[in-house]
C-alpha cells in the first residue's frame, strides 16, 4: 500500500485546521503538485470529481504517511464514505510524477458550484 497521499482542501498545511495540523505530526510534506480534475464547493468543504480533461487540474500537496498501515484508517474514517480514495498520478511542481492516494468525492455534484481556479485556498 502507497505511503502518499495528495491533499487539496481542508488538510492542506496551509488550511490551518486541526486535521492538517494532525496530518502534518503525522507525515513529511513532499511537494506541491496537481492531478486531473474538477474540484466543486460542497458547503464548507471541497470534492474533486476526477477526470482526464486535459485543462482540468486540481492544486494540492504531496504527504508521505509515517505509519501508513495506522493511518489510513483514521483519515477514512475523517474523510466519510462518500469520499473513497483511490491511486492517481500526481505531477510535482518540481517536474517530479508520484502515484499517490487521493479522497475523491463521489456524490452528485450538479447542483455544486465548481472551483474554476482548481485550488481550495485560492478559488478565484
Amino acid at each position: 500500500m502507497s505511503e502518499y497521499l495528495f491533499v487539496y482542501g481542508s488538510l492542506r498545511s496551509a488550511a490551518g485546521t486541526d486535521w492538517s495540523r494532525r496530518l502534518a505530526a503525522n507525515a513529511e510534506l513532499i511537494g506541491a503538485g496537481r492531478v486531473q480534475g474538477s474540484l466543486f464547493q460542497l458547503g464548507q468543504f471541497s470534492g474533486l470529481v476526477l477526470s482526464r480533461d486535459a485543462d482540468r487540474w486540481v492544486v494540492g500537496e504531496v504527504h508521505r504517511l509515517h505509519n501508513p498501515e495506522t493511518y489510513w484508517p483514521v483519515l477514512d474514517e475523517y474523510e466519510g464514505s462518500e469520499y473513497p480514495r483511490c491511486v492517481v498520478e500526481v505531477r510535482l511542481d518540481d517536474g517530479r510524477h508520484l502515484s499517490a492516494w487521493v479522497y475523491y468525492y463521489q456524490g452528485d455534484v450538479s447542483n455544486c458550484r465548481r472551483i474554476e481556479s482548481g485550488d481550495y485556498l485560492r478559488p478565484v
